[in-house]
C-alpha cells in the first residue's frame, strides 16, 4: 500500500483541485471542454484519449507552475511579493472569461484561448490546455501555495531528490484524479448525447457558456476580495465568497474524514475503468478479452482483496439507499450547501437512464 509519508500529499493534491481562490476555474475548465464539438465526429477510443491526454497535460502544467513558484521564492523573490501580485492576475482573468462566455452563449467567434483544432494533440489545442493550466494555477496560489511550498516543495530539502520527486508525483495523481474523472466523464457524456441524445447537444454548449461566464464572475469577486484584503486585513467578509468558503470547507472535511487515499484510489479506480472501457471497441477477438479481463482483474485486486468493496461500491450502494431521505431535505431544508449539487446529479442520473433506454428502444425497432 501507500507509504505514510505519501498519503499527505495525494491528499493534498485532491484538496488544492477544490481549492476556495481557483475553485471557478474547474467550472469553468470544464465549461470549455464541454462547449467545443472537436470530438463529436469521433469514435469512443479517441473520446477517451483525448479526454486523458488534455487531462494529463492541464494537471502537469497546474503542478509544473506551482514547481516553478516553490524555485523563485526559494531563490528570487520572497512569498509575499507573489501573493501581491496574483489578485490582480485574477481579475484580469475573470474580465476575459466574460466576454468569452458570452460569445459562446450567442455563438460569436471570440478566442481568448488558442481554439480547440480537430488535428489533435499536435494542434493549437496544446496551448489552449496549458494556457487553462497555468490560470489555473496562477488564482488558486493565495490557498494553496502555502501548503505546497511547505508540504511539497520544501522535500526536496528536508527528503532528498529522490523522495522529494516521489512526493510531488504523489500531489500530482491527487491533483489529477480530480481533473481527469471530471474531464473523462464529460466527453463520454458528450459523446453519448452526440449518439442518443442530438436535442440535448445544443444545451451543453450553452452550459459550458454559462460555467464561463460564471466562472469569470466569480473570479473578478475573488480577485477583487483578495486584493481588498490585502490593502486592509479588517475589512468585511463578501458573502459569495464566504458561501464558496463555506462549501469548500465542507468538501475538504468530508475529504478527511472518508480519506484522500481511498478518494483518491477511488477516482484512478473509475479513471482507469473508463479508459479501458473506452477503448474496447478499438480491439477485437484475443485483445478485447484480455482489455475486458483486465477491467475485472483490476476491480477484483483493489475493489476485492485490498478494500473489500468498501473504495466504491459500499460508499455507491450507501449514496443510493439514502437518496430518497436526501431528496425529501430538499423541501424541509432548501438552504442547504449541498441542494444544488444533489438536484445536479439527480438530473444526470434521469438523463442517464433515458438515454440508455432511447438507445435499447431504437436499436429494438432496428
Amino acid at each position: 500500500m501507500f507509504d505514510l509519508e505519501l498519503v499527505l500529499p495525494f491528499s493534498l493534491g485532491i484538496v488544492t483541485a477544490i481549492n476556495p481562490c481557483g475553485f471557478a476555474m474547474l467550472p469553468t475548465w470544464l465549461g470549455y471542454f464541454i462547449g467545443k464539438d472537436t470530438a463529436d465526429s469521433q469514435a469512443r477510443p479517441e473520446q477517451v484519449v483525448r479526454g486523458l491526454w488534455v487531462s494529463m497535460t492541464l494537471t502537469a502544467t497546474f503542478v509544473g507552475v506551482f514547481g516553478f513558484l516553490g524555485f523563485l521564492i526559494s531563490h528570487l523573490v520572497n512569498e509575499e511579493t507573489i501573493a501581491q501580485k496574483t489578485p490582480w492576475i485574477t481579475v484580469v482573468l475573470g474580465i476575459l472569461l466574460i466576454p468569452y462566455g458570452f460569445s459562446l452563449l450567442f455563438k460569436k467567434n471570440i478566442k481568448l484561448f488558442p481554439s480547440f483544432s480537430r488535428r489533435g494533440p499536435r494542434s493549437n489545442e496544446l496551448l489552449s490546455v496549458i494556457g487553462f493550466g497555468i490560470s489555473y494555477a496562477i488564482v488558486s496560489v493565495g490557498c494553496s501555495a502555502p501548503l505546497f511550498l511547505l508540504q511539497i516543495s520544501g522535500s526536496f530539502s528536508r527528503e532528498g531528490i529522490i523522495e522529494g520527486t516521489v512526493i510531488f508525483l504523489a500531489y500530482a495523481l491527487g491533483l489529477g484524479a480530480v481533473v481527469t474523472i471530471t474531464t473523462l466523464s464529460l466527453a463520454l457524456a458528450r459523446g453519448g448525447i452526440v449518439r442518443n441524445l442530438r436535442k440535448l447537444l445544443p444545451y451543453m454548449d450553452q452550459i459550458g457558456a454559462l460555467a464561463l461566464l460564471a466562472g469569470g464572475a466569480y473570479l473578478c469577486i475573488y480577485g477583487i476580495y483578495e486584493i481588498r484584503t490585502l490593502n486592509s486585513p479588517g475589512s468585511g467578509a463578501n458573502p459569495i465568497v464566504g458561501k464558496i468558503n463555506e462549501l469548500q470547507s465542507h468538501l475538504t472535511i468530508w475529504i478527511s474524514e472518508v480519506g484522500g487515499l481511498e478518494i483518491g484510489l477511488a477516482l484512478w479506480l473509475i479513471i482507469i475503468t473508463f479508459v479501458l472501457w473506452g477503448l474496447n471497441p478499438a480491439f477485437t477477438g484475443t485483445a478485447k478479452n484480455y482489455l475486458r479481463f483486465s477491467i475485472l482483474g483490476i476491480w477484483l485486486l483493489l475493489e476485492g482483496v485490498l478494500y473489500k468493496g468498501t473504495l466504491v461500491i459500499r460508499p455507491v450502494t450507501y449514496v443510493i439507499l439514502k437518496w430518497p431521505e436526501r431528496i425529501s431535505h430538499w423541501f424541509e431544508k432548501p438552504e442547504r450547501w449541498a441542494v444544488p449539487f444533489e438536484v445536479l446529479v439527480s438530473f444526470i442520473f434521469l438523463l442517464i437512464v433515458y438515454s440508455t433506454c432511447s438507445a435499447f428502444v431504437r436499436e429494438k425497432n432496428r
